[in-house]
């Protein structure tokens, strides 16, 4: 395996971290489903949504580096649901603002509301997928998880991923359509 390490995001690296999750990310079907394509301007959106999150919404960010170049990345926050309103049914079909907040709405509604670790996003580069780098950032994910003695949570969109996910632990909660898409909701329970 190629010379890589997993190292705490700073301040510097948020751009870049980005930029990685963008491409890692660009063709799930939720995001052509909420930004309606997967073309470079749907990519540099995403982009820019990741960059807001980490810098509105800091969380605990690992990175999977070769050679001093990011090619994966790993958020996790600890937080606690709430309740939220139901989305708004009506809006602009075509408006990729209304859109994320029919998703961002939606997700929310199935977070838990007990203390948790939520995971996401998680994502390595295209040319670096089935390497066992998303599994190394998911152990470093569990490590820290099981050091708090919580419950861990995520969203995802893809087979692959919820088998991906249950073999560390985490298994399906609940289902819900977003954009004609199938969104399932992972729980792992606290490990002792």
């Amino acid at each position: 395996m190629s010379n890589f390490q997993i190292s705490l995001m700073e301040q510097n690296d948020i751009q870049q971290s980005a930029k990685v999750l963008s491409i890692a990310m660009l063709n799930n079907p939720h995001h052509i489903g909420v930004f309606l394509g997967n073309g470079e301007k749907v990519r540099l959106e995403i982009e820019k949504m990741f960059f807001e999150l980490f810098n509105y919404l800091p969380g605990v960010v690992f990175l999977a580096k070769e050679n001093g170049k990011i090619i994966g990345v790993m958020r996790m926050k600890s937080c606690i649901g709430k309740v939220i309103d139901d989305p708004d049914v009506f809006g602009d079909e075509n408006d990729i603002d209304w859109r994320k907040s029919v998703w961002f709405k939606e997700w929310a509604k199935y977070d838990p509301v007990e203390q948790h670790w939520h995971l996401g996003p998680i994502g390595v580069m295209p040319t670096h997928q089935g390497l066992g780098i998303g599994s190394l950032l998911m152990e470093r994910f569990c490590k820290e998880v099981d050091a708090c003695r919580v419950k861990a949570y995520l969203e995802t969109d893809l087979d692959k991923n919820v088998r991906f996910y249950e073999k560390f632990g985490f298994k399906v909660i609940s289902e819900s359509e977003i954009f004609g898409v199938k969104n399932r909701y992972m729980l792992r329970d606290t490990q002792i």
